[in-house]
């Protein structure tokens, strides 16, 4: 029969796996969504400049303001994720200062002290 500590380990183990896994899945998926960001402003872009005159036949008869409007913000779209990703590129990925295994040392040590182990947890090298 499996003591109350050796439970305790489990969950702990458990809850640590799923927060791992969890902030990959939230990284993997502000990745794609930065590169979805890129793709449909840049194909959009290309597309309505490329076709602007198969669209609209009598081109300067016609206000374009909206799409002038539209091309820059398509423009502004594509700059500000290339920033994003240079940013992102030259940060320390750190999570608020501490690293994620900072984070998990920190739960384990919370968690023990809740059930009442007393026990707190060093970190291993």
């Amino acid at each position: 029969m499996e003591s109350r500590k050796e439970k305790h380990e489990r969950y702990l183990d458990k809850l640590e796996r799923h927060i791992s896994f969890a902030n990959d899945s939230t990284k993997y998926s502000s990745d794609r969504f930065d590169i979805l960001l890129i793709s449909l402003s840049t194909s959009a872009l290309i597309l309505s400049i490329g076709f602007v005159d198969k669209v609209i036949p009598n081109l300067y008869c016609v206000n374009t303001s909206l799409l002038k409007t539209l091309w820059l913000l398509f423009v502004i779209t594509l700059v500000s994720n290339l920033a994003s990703q240079v940013t992102g590129y030259y940060s320390d990925g750190s999570y608020h200062g501490k690293s994620c295994s900072q984070d998990q040392l920190s739960l384990r040590n919370q968690c023990g002290t809740v059930w009442g182990s007393g026990s707190t947890y060093q970190k291993s090298k």
